[in-house]
């Protein structure tokens, strides 16, 4: 699992087994990677919300093992 931003994030975001595009992320990246989902923005604390979510959530399909 990762979350990205930014160009410098694209092959992490490309090859790990779930790749996650920051709200506010450079417009090129998003439209680099348009299969990934884009979740809320850095700013708002998106990654301690949908982890927080994930976590909470033990049902949710996607495992980190």
């Amino acid at each position: 699992m990762a979350f990205g931003d930014a160009m410098n994030d694209r092959e992490m975001l490309g090859s790990v087994g779930r790749g996650f595009i920051m709200g506010n992320a450079m417009p090129q990246l998003k439209a680099e990677l348009p299969h990934l989902p884009v979740i809320g923005d850095c700013r708002n604390q998106a990654v301690s919300h949908f982890l927080t979510h994930w976590l909470d959530n033990p049902d949710l399909p996607y495992s980190p093992e």
